[in-house]
């Protein structure tokens, strides 16, 4: 061997043990960080209760943060459809954004929020919770409400969550009031 080839050896071997230095925490926190969080495309989900279909969940993409308080992202859109113990459509829940909190089972819904009932009601609004444990939606955002033969506009809402039931906090447009006198 000559001198060139051993100096070229014990110059590789010396740069090789100072060229790269691995920190082992940053190493970790960089791997905690990718494993908190799962990412799907193309969801398709269904809740059942006792058995049954309750609902079936559509969107485009998911991200799910495990870190606490651990929550669901649907940053593209989102369509839920509610089924009562039949299998009938009881409600469609749409929006462009969602964000479900797994911890306390709550719901927030944002951007072109709709809501359509098997009755042909139909909730526009802004702004949704769904509190699931209670079967309610609520918001303190602007709302509104078309059935077949009126539209009301309000601030603020609360319904049950298959949208038969609801209340506008406060009210505001015309409303026809069938008399129940000429029956």
């Amino acid at each position: 061997m000559t001198v060139s080839w051993k100096m070229a050896c014990i110059s590789l071997c010396l740069m090789s043990l100072f060229a790269c230095e691995n920190d082992m925490q940053a190493i970790m926190r960089l791997d905690q960080k990718a494993a908190v969080t799962e990412e799907g495309t193309k969801i398709e989900s269904y809740y059942s209760q006792m058995g049954k279909v309750r609902a079936k969940l559509t969107a485009p993409t998911m991200k799910r943060y495990l870190e606490r308080p651990a929550y669901v992202e649907f940053n593209n859109g989102l369509k839920v459809l509610s089924y009562n113990d039949s299998l009938t459509v009881e409600s469609t829940v749409t929006a462009r954004y969602g964000k479900y909190f797994e911890n306390d089972d709550n719901v927030f819904l944002r951007d072109s929020v709709v809501v359509i009932n098997r009755e042909g009601k139909r909730l526009d609004c802004n702004e949704l919770n769904w509190d699931s444990k209670r079967g309610k939606f609520y918001s303190n955002k602007n709302v509104r409400i078309s059935t077949p033969t009126d539209t009301i506009y309000g601030t603020g809402l609360e319904s049950n969550q298959d949208f038969s039931n609801y209340n506008i906090i406060n009210p505001q447009g015309q409303v026809m009031v069938q008399d129940s006198t000429l029956q």
